[in-house]
């Protein structure tokens, strides 16, 4: 066996040179010859490349596991049986009390059963003997200043989280390793940006990496999220990580697992009574933690380490700090700057509204200002004074930013556009704000009340100017509607104003992003700057004070950092809070909620300790009993060619019972687990290709009328379902309900 291939042998089926899209086989097999359309992918010259193999999955789970002599007998021991583990998961599952599951236990039909064990105490002790992932640990932190309570620090080793991660069998289909950049042709005239590995950051860091290493892109997140509602006033602060290698559609999907807790940080309150000097004391907390949960990865970072992926190849792998997701306020907390400077360029409160980009803050330059800074004033000895030259300095009293020996992590690039909060939140805020004082509240709510009702879209029957605690879903469904409403009420300049800044907003939010895309947005933040006047003479712009004639908002600079971001690190789709604000309920509130409400911290980790155990038991016992692997085919010997290669390949077929498997989707189709495992992304049916291979002859058998067709302008397709399933409505019916009184007319004309 060849001590390293490269990682096109291992790959093949997923990362082609060339992809071409728009050429497809008819019914009949045949294919019609087209020139290459695109898109053109080109890959960073050397890749990644693997170096010998580690046991598989099933050799770790068989073999490794102290249990693993018992499981030869009985695969799913400490349970009796399959059955038994199945009940068992449904219990773990469930939200009942250990007092309600002992209740349910004593019940005489459920001890007919004959289960092996009687108490709920008993079934807690036995699940958490189960194989381990990435063990929880905890330790007391000591501030300089005392605090109310004594800090605790519960956290996991986060190189432990992105081998787990790594390794997952579930995630093989979706996940890639080498930098690329994306072309709409081979003629490379016109860039095209998606995933993160499209970006220049992704190529820029694996150019400073040894010939064939891995970069491993870490993605974190940080936010203060509520545990207790009513009374209690408990907060959390969760480190969540993931893997930026991991395709967006699948790493944005909360039913994957993909996005691990690392760290619940603590939460002082300082007995300090100067509140300046206890929230630098606070910033400071928050790094210091941060320091000490990252070290591992940073050490990877600098140095590198052999882990391995999911089909059992070690990779020399490095974990750069590649994007960080977080709100406006722990944006600056992060860069280490105060609340009037921009977290992500050199611009101070002033110059937030000028039409033009300010230079980046790079790491150079923040620590070059805490040199100059400490060579004057010690940050403890001086505290006060301290402070308030960081401050004047445009610095917030932090002295060691997590960041700043960081190998390759430079935090105005890691500080990705965030949509939620950024854009969705500065719409509501200021944008849908400037269109109720400038319409008035009454004629702007009156509007929106008799806006006709569309399936799928909120209609806002009381207006939209008294919204209180709304959500980015309410954000959206307003955004659709505010460019219409106001029309007519409002000068052109003002409706242009807005009207561009919406656009900017939904050209960002696209899942593909090529430099006309970016050309169309900049040309829109332009016109903006150009009109924004017109906001200022409408009196829309005010505070609780009066009118405000500046235009010192930070999100409004923000949006001068989004092109580039774009170039650098791929879509702001794929880092949306909307992700991270989901995984709170997952990872951190559902888990209070099973607690005593006393000491939430170990027992949110104890629960996600178990369901992750649940979750690789549930995957090892699926695989076992369908007498499955996974892992990499077994190599030629050194120097046999790629035909046979191939050949070798094509004997593991997909009709065969295969005993090794290397694919996620054959995976989950050979397997029946007990609960969801996630794993396969839904198909996304491209019904624009649809209707042009139709309407090409392609598919000469297909009935017509064609179900399948574009409008007229090619911006909207049409499938139509002549066979809807669980749908019992007639026509009139649909008629009376949608109020579509030229449906009947509509499709008669259709199948004329």
């Amino acid at each position: 066996m060849p001590e390293a291939f490269d990682e096109g042998t291992a790959q093949a089926a997923q990362e082609n040179d060339v992809i071409m899209e728009g050429v497809a086989n008819d019914q009949a097999g045949h294919c019609r010859s087209r020139a290459p359309q695109g898109p053109f992918r080109e890959y960073y010259p050397h890749r990644a490349t693997s170096h010998g193999q580690d046991p598989t999955f099933m050799d770790t789970f068989l073999k490794t596991d102290p249990q693993a002599k018992e499981r030869r007998k009985n695969i799913y021991f400490p349970f009796a049986s399959g059955e038994e583990w199945e009940f068992v998961s449904f219990l773990n599952r469930c939200k009942l009390t250990q007092a309600q599951i002992d209740e349910f236990l004593k019940l005489r039909l459920t001890a007919k059963m004959n289960l092996s064990f009687s108490s709920a105490k008993d079934l807690r002790s036995r699940v958490e003997s189960l194989p381990s992932g990435p063990e929880w640990k905890v330790t007391a932190w000591r501030t300089p200043t005392p605090t109310k309570k004594p800090l605790m620090l519960y956290y996991r080793n986060p190189v432990e989280c992105v081998q787990a991660l790594l390794s997952n069998p579930l995630i093989q289909d979706f996940i890639h390793y080498t930098p690329f950049r994306l072309w709409e042709t081979a003629e490379k005239l016109m860039r095209v940006y998606t995933e993160w590995l499209s970006g220049d950051v992704a190529w820029k860091i694996q150019s400073q990496l040894p010939e064939g290493a891995t970069v491993l892109g870490t993605a974190l997140s940080t936010d203060k999220t509520q545990l207790t509602s009513m009374t209690g006033n408990r907060q959390a602060h969760p480190l969540l990580l993931t893997l930026s290698n991991i395709d967006m559609d699948f790493r944005t999907k909360a039913s994957h697992h993909v996005l691990m807790l690392v760290a619940l940080l603590p939460i002082a309150k300082f007995l300090e009574k100067n509140k300046e000097i206890a929230g630098v004391m606070a910033s400071r907390l928050f790094h210091a933690v941060m320091d000490f949960v990252l070290e591992p990865l940073k050490t990877v970072a600098k140095i590198g380490k052999l882990m391995k992926d999911p089909l059992g190849w070690r990779r020399f792998c490095f974990t750069p700090l590649v994007a960080y997701i977080v709100d406006t306020p722990e944006s600056a907390l992060i860069a280490g700057v105060a609340g009037k400077r921009s977290s992500v360029t050199t611009a101070s409160y002033r110059q937030f509204g000028d039409p033009f980009p300010h230079p980046p803050r790079t790491r150079d330059h923040t620590i070059s200002q805490l040199i100059e800074l400490e060579e004057s004033y010690h940050p403890w000895v001086d505290l006060t004074e301290y402070i308030e030259n960081a401050k004047a300095a445009g610095l917030n009293g932090v002295h060691r930013p997590f960041w700043r020996d960081w190998a390759l992590a430079e935090p105005s690039q890691f500080l990705t556009p965030e949509i939620l909060h950024h854009w969705l939140k500065m719409f509501y805020d200021h944008l849908c704000k400037w269109c109720i004082l400038a319409v008035g509240a009454e004629e702007i709510d009156f509007r929106f009340s008799v806006l006709r009702p569309h399936t799928g879209m909120r209609h806002f029957k009381e207006g939209i100017s008294k919204g209180k605690q709304t959500t980015g879903r309410e954000h959206h469904d307003i955004q659709r509607y505010l460019v219409p409403v106001i029309a007519g009420s409002v000068s052109k300049k003002f409706l242009a104003t807005i009207a561009s800044l919406n656009d900017f907003f939904y050209h960002g939010q696209a899942p593909k992003l090529a430099e006309r895309d970016l050309m169309k947005m900049s040309d829109c933040l332009q016109k903006f700057h150009e009109n924004k006047q017109s906001i200022l003479d409408a009196g829309a712009r005010k505070g609780k004070k009066g009118p405000i004639n500046n235009w010192w908002i930070p999100k409004l600079e923000f949006l001068q950092s989004a092109i580039p971001a774009i170039r650098n690190n791929g879509v702001p789709l794929q880092w949306s809070a909307d992700v991270t604000e989901r995984a709170h309920i997952d990872l951190v509130k559902d888990p209070a909620t099973n607690t005593n409400n006393q000491k939430h911290e170990p027992q949110i980790c104890r629960y996600l300790d178990r369901q992750d155990k649940c979750r690789n038991f549930d995957l090892a016992t699926a695989m076992a009993s369908a007498g499955v692997d996974f892992g990499a085919f077994p190599q030629m010997a050194q120097g046999a060619s790629q035909t046979a290669q191939s050949s070798l390949d094509e004997a593991f077929r997909e009709d065969d019972p295969p005993l090794l498997l290397n694919s996620t989707s054959k995976l989950l189709a050979k397997i029946n687990p007990v609960s969801s495992l996630g794993g396969a992304s839904q198909h996304v049916a491209d019904y624009f290709l649809e209707s042009t291979l139709l309407i090409e002859g392609r598919f000469p058998n297909a009935p017509t009328p064609f179900r399948t067709f574009t409008s007229p302008d090619h911006k909207t397709a049409f499938h139509l379902n002549r066979d809807p399933q669980g749908s019992r409505l007639t026509v009139d019916a649909a008629v009376d309900k949608f109020l579509l009184q030229d449906l009947c007319p509509a499709l008669a004309a259709y199948l004329a």
